[in-house]
């Protein structure tokens, strides 16, 4: 069968690999039909694999953890309601069940943590294995908004790490598809979101998702606009959806006395700040890695309700023999793309 293989840094081609064979007690063979591209493929074709948690042996690999899916055969044990022509979005993580962030039952961020698409092959090939666990039916969803079911639960699970409350005031650094998958949620949930982006064209989708601000400028230009806006206090809430290390600080002075910031955006980069910010202003800072089952499941039925919203994101398509073209659009020409589709069989959905 065909797969686009990334052999080694900035080398990704489409070759033959060896079909799955049936599927095992409590797993499911899928059909993969849609993936999406995001900045953790970007890190791993490129070679920045120091942006990625738990890097061990990444090459040879089939990419794509972003996949919606068809179901084609189930192995025993396999729960009654995951049959052959079922669609699903795949949950991709994996985690150990033993390390401390397990037992505590935030495998999400598991030590020993591995990800289809990144540390195992994932949805970038005609068929794969998956457990049935991690097998999510969509329902009557078309497969290009199931694809986007695993990025709006990293949105999901952030919020829930910031500890959201309906009516707050939010502010997110960054209108890419996290940070609009975060307006998404938490606008359809009843918050007032700010979002901060460089790109008219990205304030312009972020407002249409649901944004009631949109805004742009230097840091003392920001901080101006997020205390009018909550009439001086600053937000209780801020997400960094970025990646750029730099902008901890500014969320720092952002955010409301005794606020939340959480960190979401990853990166190898580092930047200074001033540490004395936490304890004046008693702020909690969180990290946000991945999602928890319930995450994902409760991104399934938001996609589901926001699907027209959810489409409004897809800017770009590719079938599967371009792949490797797909990945380097999207690293060239990072202020056209948004959410980068490639379609694995058939015509894109």
């Amino acid at each position: 069968m065909l797969a686009a293989v990334t052999r080694s840094p900035g080398e990704l081609v489409l070759d033959e690999v060896p079909e799955p064979g049936p599927p095992g007690p409590g797993n499911v063979l899928v059909r993969p039909e849609v993936v999406g591209i995001c900045g953790s493929d970007l890190h791993l074709y490129s070679g920045e694999v120091g942006a990625i948690s738990g890097v061990r042996d990444l090459y040879p690999r089939v990419q794509g953890h972003e996949l919606c899916a068809v179901v084609e055969d189930v192995g025993e044990g396999c729960p009654p309601g995951l049959r052959p022509g079922e669609r699903v979005a795949v949950w991709p993580l994996l985690a150990c069940g033993r390390c401390y962030p397990c037992r505590a039952g935030r495998p999400n961020a598991c030590v020993a943590l591995r990800l289809i698409g990144v540390h195992l092959d994932g949805g970038l090939q005609q068929r794969l294995c998956v457990p049935a666990s991690h097998a999510f039916a969509v329902g009557d969803l078309d497969a290009s908004c199931a694809a986007f079911i695993e990025p709006l639960s990293i949105a999901v699970h952030a919020l829930v790490r910031g500890r959201f409350r309906p009516g707050q005031h939010i502010a997110v650094f960054g209108a890419g598809p996290i940070g609009l998958a975060t307006v998404i949620v938490a606008a359809g949930a009843g918050a007032r979101v700010m979002v901060i982006d460089p790109l008219a064209s990205r304030r312009d989708l972020a407002a249409k998702m649901g944004a009631e601000r949109v805004v742009w400028g230097v840091p003392g230009e920001l901080l101006d606009a997020a205390r009018g806006w909550t009439l001086g206090d600053g937000p209780p809430l801020v997400l960094d959806t970025t990646g750029d290390p730099a902008v901890l600080a500014q969320a720092a002075e952002m955010v409301c006395s005794a606020g939340q910031i959480v960190v979401v955006g990853m990166s190898s980069a580092t930047a200074a700040m001033r540490s004395g910010v936490f304890p004046e202003k008693e702020i909690d800072v969180a990290g946000s890695s991945c999602a928890t089952a319930d995450d994902f499941a409760g991104a399934a039925r938001l996609v589901a309700a926001h699907r027209d919203l959810v489409a409004a994101l897809f800017s770009h398509r590719f079938p599967l023999a371009e792949a490797a073209e797909a990945l380097k659009f999207v690293m060239n020409r990072p202020s056209e793309v948004l959410k980068v589709l490639i379609t694995i069989t058939g015509e894109p959905l």
